[in-house]
């Protein structure tokens, strides 16, 4: 998600200023900043960019898409690293939840006078997520610079659209509306990270199946931060020794000890067969033991590209390739860019 916690909707729908199709949006790109202005409507708030760029200034680069799903439920998804030095600011509506995960990277934002900061912590990749309400309209303030990457995905819900979900009035919700501008930290479960990559990474599928899937995943992540940010305990999935079972082979996958292993000495080390450790671990975590360590592998290849200055051949050894074309087939597939693309925007 660096430090830019979420981009609202309302910027998300001037990156693309109409411009481009919901195909090619999902896709590597170039945004520019003249896309940060499209044609003024009605009930959209201008954007302000400081300093000033041309309109042909390349701004962002990477995926980036916001969708407006429904009336009140709206994403965005970016996985982008920014070309300048600027602010970005426009006002958000009231009455609204802005959740934020991010899964790599770091933000810098503010909604009116609160300040926001977020890291995923370089090397170690630890998701972080916030929910910000606003129960009148705020000033939004995005900061970036020169090389700052962010991979997030941001969720927008109106108070209309959760009471129309809710049409009993679940006075649940309606608390977190009781503060303006209040912050709330909320811990990315493993299915929730799962769930945002999916949206950050959607199936080829025709347009009618792509929307059904994206929505599906929206309001499932949404449920995900909600049932923290009110407190709701979900059933147990796993038993406590289950649990602590699963959540030390993930600590040994991230360890790097695990690297020359066969599943079978994973179980083996975790006192269990390996049908049922790989059970439990995509319980918990919504993967595969293999694809778990697979992403990790090429997180710590990607960092070594863009924060070490490392080569491609090196960063392909990180991630347990010896083929760099099958090391760049692989983090383009995770990541939508090349390791190449990675040393050039860094």
């Amino acid at each position: 998600m660096k430090k830019l916690v979420c981009m609202p909707r309302s910027i998300s729908r001037r990156l693309k200023g109409g411009r481009v199709s919901e195909h090619e949006a999902c896709v590597q790109q170039i945004v520019r900043c003249g896309e940060l202005h499209p044609p003024a409507s009605a009930g959209v708030s201008p954007v302000q960019i400081n300093p000033g760029l041309a309109p042909e200034t390349p701004t962002l680069i990477g995926l980036c898409r916001g969708e407006h799903l429904r009336p009140g439920l709206e994403v965005h998804c970016a996985d982008v690293r920014d070309l300048h030095d600027l602010t970005i600011q426009c006002m958000e509506r009231g009455e609204s939840l802005h959740l934020a995960l991010i899964l790599d990277g770091e933000v810098d934002v503010s909604f009116g006078s609160r300040r926001l900061g977020l890291s995923t912590g370089g090397s170690r990749h630890r998701p972080q997520a916030v929910c910000v309400a606003l129960s009148e309209p705020a000033l939004f303030v995005r900061r970036a610079w020169r090389g700052k990457h962010e991979r997030k995905v941001s969720i927008t819900l109106s108070r209309e659209w959760l009471a129309a979900v809710d049409p009993e009035g679940d006075a649940g919700y309606a608390a977190l509306f009781d503060r303006h501008l209040a912050v709330e930290r909320w811990k990315p479960t493993p299915r929730a990270v799962a769930l945002a990559e999916q949206l950050i990474r959607p199936l080829d599928d025709p347009p009618l199946l792509r929307k059904l899937h994206q929505e599906s995943r929206v309001i499932e992540l949404a449920a995900e931060a909600l049932r923290q940010l009110l407190g709701v305990t979900p059933p147990p999935s796993l038993l406590p020794r289950e649990g602590r079972r699963v959540a030390d082979v993930r600590d040994l996958l991230d360890s790097g000890a695990a690297d020359g292993m066969s599943l079978e000495e994973i179980a083996r080390h975790a006192g269990t067969n390996a049908s049922t450790l790989q059970r439990q671990f995509r319980v918990a975590f919504g993967t595969t033991i293999f694809d778990y360590l697979r992403r990790g592998r090429l997180l710590r290849a990607r960092h070594a590209l863009e924060r070490e200055g490392r080569s491609i051949v090196e960063a392909a050894c990180i991630a347990g390739y010896t083929n760099p074309a099958n090391f760049a087939t692989a983090y383009r597939r995770q990541f939508g860019i090349t390791p190449r693309q990675s040393q050039i925007v860094c």
